[in-house]
Order: C-alpha cells, then sequence, then structure tokens
C-alpha cells in the first residue's frame, strides 16, 4: 500500500525527476511566493484584515491616547485610538509608504475640503427666532460648505478624468486604490504644486 506524498514544491520533485518535474518545483515555489506577497498587501493597506492580535499589521498600527473632557468642568477620559483613521493614513504611515509627506498632506486637504463640502445642514427652519450665537449658525456652516465645494472644483479643473476619479475614490471616500497607485501619485503631485 502506498502512501500518498504532501503536497507541497518539493512533492514535484519527487514524483517527476528531470527538467519537467523541476520547472513544475519552481512554478509551484512561485506561485506560493506570489500569494505571499499579495496577501502580505493586503493586510498592510488595511484591505484584508489582521489574524491575530499579534500579526505583524496590528503590531505596526500606532495607537494614540487622547484626553477627551464629555462635559464642561468634569475630568476628562483617556480615550486610545488608531493613528491611521483614513485610506490615506495607513498608505502613508506603512512600512513601505506608498505616499510622500508632501503627496499625504495635499491628500489629506483635500479630504477635508470634500469632508466639509458633503457635510449636510439642516433642512427646516425652526419656529422660535434665533437670537445669539448659541447653536452655531447654520449659515456658517453653509458657508463653509459652500467654500469647501469652490475649493473641490478649483482642485479637480487641474486634473485630466482619470486623476479625478482616482483621488475622489481614496480621498473623499476612502476606497483602496488597487492598480491605480501611479495615477494617484501624479494627482497628488499635482495638487500639492499647484492647488
Amino acid at each position: 500500500m502506498s502512501v500518498p506524498l504532501a503536497r507541497t514544491p518539493d512533492a514535484a520533485r519527487t514524483l517527476h525527476d528531470g527538467p519537467d518535474g523541476e520547472r513544475r518545483r519552481v512554478a509551484a515555489i512561485l506561485r506560493a511566493d506570489r500569494r505571499a506577497r499579495l496577501a502580505a498587501r493586503d493586510i498592510a493597506m488595511g484591505l484584508k484584515p489582521d489574524m491575530g492580535a499579534d500579526g505583524p499589521a496590528a503590531r505596526a498600527r500606532v495607537v494614540m491616547e487622547d484626553r477627551v473632557e464629555l462635559s464642561p468642568r468634569t475630568p476628562q477620559h483617556i480615550v486610545r485610538r488608531v493613528r491611521d483613521t483614513c485610506m490615506l493614513d495607513r498608505l502613508f504611515y506603512r512600512a513601505n509608504a506608498a505616499l510622500t509627506a508632501d503627496q499625504h498632506a495635499a491628500g489629506l486637504r483635500f479630504r477635508a475640503s470634500w469632508l466639509r463640502a458633503t457635510r449636510g445642514g439642516r433642512l427646516v427652519q425652526r419656529y422660535t427666532p434665533h437670537t445669539g450665537t448659541g447653536s452655531g449658525g447654520t449659515m456658517e456652516d453653509t458657508e463653509t460648505s459652500v467654500h469647501a465645494r469652490r475649493a473641490i472644483d478649483r482642485a479637480l479643473s487641474l486634473l485630466t478624468p482619470a486623476r479625478t476619479r482616482v483621488v475622489c475614490a481614496v480621498c473623499g471616500m476612502d476606497e483602496a486604490p488597487g492598480t491605480r497607485i501611479r495615477t494617484l501619485h501624479t494627482a497628488l503631485d499635482i495638487l500639492h504644486e499647484r492647488w
């Protein structure tokens, strides 16, 4: 009775000696190496979860502690948060940084304008008269969002349609760039220089 051999790259060598077996073994090693590199990249970009709290991507995340006052004149609470809060941070703070500091700053500036522009204001009016500066003023929120929309329009007028799509997707909607990383680099360089 024969026992089947394990499916490893070396198993092909023992089954088929010769040039054909060697080619299969090398191909299996290259496939395994490619799968490992793609998995490591996806974990570093945050596309796949870390398997376990002691994984390499979990150890690489920087946790910051902030003191937050929940209401006036109360003791402050310590809150822990992860430093990377958006896709731009994940691309910038990973071990092999995909963005330069200038690209990261331009992307964060676009993201801040995007978030201000898409923030919804009040849709209804109050029946009671509003006096003083108690609630922050909805007119100021509206003006802020209008100025942010104009800033986004100026930024997008500098870019081609493909670069516009990748900047809006990655910086605005927090999507992974995937294969469009070079387009993102070029777009963020243009925004840093001219916007």
